[in-house]
């Protein structure tokens, strides 16, 4: 069956892949804050099923970042379309976005940080712990360590914040929770 997302104007249709998007988040946030068993036969370990829910939540935000707040300013004047900056700022001038009130959405440097992996380990001189998952079991000096000193990526599932370093260094701290609840904010925005 053909899917009626793409009916409409070319701004509904990025209205609506925003929506899918925020879908996509809200499912991973729910496999990864919510406590269930995991299939081991799927996700080998603990590290794979946690990680690959985050990754899944950090692409689907990057793509809803992609929507309204592009920074791309490439000029395309001679194919005479607008640059995505542009298409940028008038979706969000029409659905009434203001980035200010979704700043975990839009936070790039986590999505960043995981896609370019590669970039990090060098930036680092691949001196830097990744994939750490910290729970009620994690010895306190081993949390100490994870928590004082750059890892990549690290999950933190006792307060449920999610942990990564810019490219510039600077630790990142992202709450579930909060970002949860600007995801279904944007949400109910676009759904007016």
């Amino acid at each position: 069956m053909f899917n009626k997302i793409f009916a409409g104007t070319e701004n509904e249709l990025y209205k609506e892949m925003a929506i899918k998007n925020i879908d996509f988040a809200l499912i991973s946030l729910g496999f990864i804050m919510e406590e269930r068993d995991i299939e081991f036969n799927i996700y080998f370990d603990e590290h794979t099923y946690y990680f690959y829910y985050i990754q899944n939540l950090l692409a689907a935000c990057g793509n809803i970042s992609n929507i309204f707040a592009n920074p791309w300013r490439r000029n395309d004047k001679a194919k005479g379309t607008i640059t995505p900056y542009q298409r940028s700022k008038i979706l969000r001038e029409q659905f009434g976005i203001d980035l200010r009130e979704y700043p975990l959405v839009f936070v790039r440097e986590a999505r960043n940080s995981n896609m370019h992996f590669d970039e990090r380990y060098d930036d680092f001189f691949q001196r830097i712990g990744d994939y750490n998952l910290l729970d009620q079991n994690t010895p306190p000096q081993d949390r100490e360590i994870i928590l004082n000193t750059p890892h990549l990526r690290t999950y933190d599932k006792v307060n449920q914040i999610y942990i990564t370093q810019t490219r510039k260094g600077q630790r990142l701290e992202i709450k579930l929770v909060d970002l949860q609840n600007q995801l279904i904010n944007l949400k109910n925005r676009l759904r007016g």
